[in-house]
């Protein structure tokens, strides 16, 4: 059942993203977006950003949906709560430093809708006796929806790779 919910999510969003139909002509979306509204995406990207930085995600569940999904590196982690206590959450607890550089977010807005990708290399410092560091080039793609007024991630994919 989850598979085919995520199936028909992710053809929803295809939809919304490159199902214009004919009528609507050849408009620049982003010159028809709401700054106010792009500013807010990138707002709770930041924020997200920001909580990874500081090594505490406990109070990062306002910034996802309830039943926001998130994907790492070509596996599906679950809901945002699933990824919290399974792999994000405990994992930041061997870390001793997590650091974004040349961090750039775009965002293409559609509606209630908001795609949002990010690009930025990452550096992690594990700790304890197997402590070593980690630096990856990286990419992230969100999927936002406004609820209630605040802008929420739905849906989170990121995948990395070693530094070129």
């Amino acid at each position: 059942m989850k598979k085919l919910t995520l199936t028909l999510c992710l053809i929803l969003t295809a939809g919304l993203l490159y199902g214009q139909d004919k009528d609507h002509g050849d408009h620049d979306h982003s010159k028809m977006s709401n700054s106010s509204d792009v500013e807010a995406v990138k707002k709770v990207l930041k924020s997200y950003k920001n909580a990874l930085e500081a090594l505490d995600v406990s109070d990062t569940q306002h910034l996802f949906a309830e039943n926001a999904t998130v994907f790492e590196n070509g596996k599906y982690e679950g809901s945002y709560q699933d990824y919290l206590d399974n792999h994000i959450g405990p994992e930041l607890g061997h870390f001793e430093e997590f650091t974004f550089s040349d961090y750039e977010v775009q965002v293409r807005m559609e509606g209630d809708m908001a795609v949002a990708y990010e690009t930025y290399n990452y550096k992690i410092v594990l700790g304890g006796e197997n402590s070593r560091t980690v630096e990856r080039q990286a990419v992230a793609t969100s999927v936002l929806k406004k609820m209630d007024g605040n802008w929420k991630i739905i849906q989170n994919h990121g995948s990395s790779r070693a530094l070129k």
